[in-house]
């Protein structure tokens, strides 16, 4: 309900905007809107907490919307980024007045999804955070500045302007890339376009440890990602009634959730020098992993440089797949954990991936491949599990044991035997 209230508001005033005041209260806040074309000439709206939702429009001389909400919080902050997205005008008066360090990262957040720097004549701040104000400057446009405390904001602008040069420089910003990791990266791509220009003619390397994904609801993809320095970051991929969100922007429009997660994969990914040490993909939902898998694009085939495979809740389709995007030369163990259908590995081993692995590991299912048909010998250490095996399979392991027995470390097995008399006299 917020989303659609915010998006009628805002297609309502928003190219009738040519003022913003912002005030923060307790447990209020009041946005006022100076409109072109309104007899009052301002659209005063308060954002009240309340536990019991309501939205009231008061005309006359002076028109104001009371919106009471327990999350006032988010009801704003949805409608000023709405507002401010897409605004293209010129800002005659932007004054914002108790503003904490939290507000203004908030406003960052939304100033650095903008095309361009918001455009402003008379800036006016009034018992505010000075470092809260000093970092949404930088998306600023500003004619006049007005404050109620002593800043050199001159020398501020002309710093950040400086800073911002000398990281336009490729020779420069590669020698700053090469301390930085996945997370500081992204930081640095979303100070402006030229930046983030320089950092795509440099192509950084993120230096990604590890990734775990899980796909388990159509609706919600997340993504955890630890960079070398053992940092962590979550990216929430969610539908939404109208779009989605990637954490807390939104986007509107129809989506595919999966198409939009693994453009930004892809992103991620396409400049990492050094394999990723773990990659851990869950399912469960086997229509949407199929989805997913259908949309990864080709590009994706033998190119993702991986060393530890680890694959949970997925058909043995699924993983086949799966293994075919990783890049053999790079892969040294595969563990696959509680499928969700009956387990054929009849086709794996035309696969380099299949060969080139030093460790298999099979947890939590049994596979109903025959041990005789499992080209298997190439791993030095394996864990598995089968739901039965025959005097056949019996009298195969007895034969090529003798034959690979420098190569095998570790052959773990648990085994379910037909005539099992029989077998123990074989083997």
């Amino acid at each position: 309900m917020h989303a659609c209230l915010s998006e009628s508001i805002s297609q309502h005033f928003k190219n009738r905007i040519n003022g913003i005041t912002v005030e923060f209260l307790n447990l209020e806040i009041i946005l006022q809107l100076y409109l072109l074309n309104l007899n009052s000439g301002f659209l005063t709206i308060n954002f009240q907490s309340d536990s019991n939702p309501s939205f009231y429009f008061l005309g006359g001389e002076n028109s104001r919307i009371i919106w009471k909400n327990e999350n006032f919080q988010s009801c704003f902050w949805n409608l000023f980024g709405a507002l401010l997205m897409d605004f293209e005008g010129f800002l005659d008066i932007f004054e914002i007045k108790n503003w904490m360090i939290s507000d203004f990262q908030f406003l960052r957040n939304l100033l650095k999804q903008r095309n361009n720097k918001l455009q402003v004549y008379n800036f006016s701040v009034t018992n505010f955070d000075k470092d809260g104000l000093k970092s949404i400057l930088q998306f600023l446009k500003i004619q006049k500045i007005k404050s109620d405390q002593k800043i050199d904001f001159a020398n501020f602008m002309q710093s950040a302007e400086k800073s911002r040069k000398i990281l336009e420089n490729p020779l420069i910003m590669k020698n700053v890339l090469e301390d930085l990791d996945f997370f500081e990266i992204e930081c640095l791509r979303k100070v402006s376009q030229n930046v983030r220009s320089c950092i795509e003619i440099v192509k950084p390397d993120p230096k990604i440890r590890k990734i775990s994904l899980k796909f388990q609801d159509s609706n919600f993809i997340p993504m955890d990602i630890c960079s070398k320095f053992l940092e962590n970051l979550s990216i929430f991929y969610q539908k939404t009634w109208d779009g989605y969100s990637v954490n807390r922007t939104s986007f509107d429009g129809p989506c595919d959730l999966s198409k939009i997660f693994l453009s930004d994969f892809e992103q991620i990914l396409k400049n990492q020098r050094v394999p990723i040490e773990l990659l851990d993909i869950q399912g469960s939902n086997e229509q949407f992993m199929d989805i997913v898998l259908g949309n990864c694009s080709s590009k994706f085939f033998g190119r993702v440089q991986v060393q530890n495979l680890s694959l949970q809740r997925l058909t043995d389709c699924q993983v086949f797949q799966i293994l075919q995007f990783i890049d053999s030369k790079f892969l040294e163990t595969i563990t696959i954990m509680d499928a969700v259908k009956s387990f054929n590995l009849d086709d794996f081993s035309k696969l380099d991936q299949w060969k080139m692995a030093k460790q298999l590991t099979i947890e939590g299912f049994s596979i109903s491949t025959p041990i005789q048909n499992l080209d298997i010998f190439n791993f030095s250490k394996m864990d598995i599990k089968v739901s039965d095996i025959s005097m056949e399979d019996i009298i195969h392991l007895k034969a090529v044991s003798f034959i690979h027995l420098r190569h095998f470390k570790k052959f773990s097995e648990v085994l379910g035997i037909r005539n099992s008399d029989k077998a123990e006299n074989q083997f």
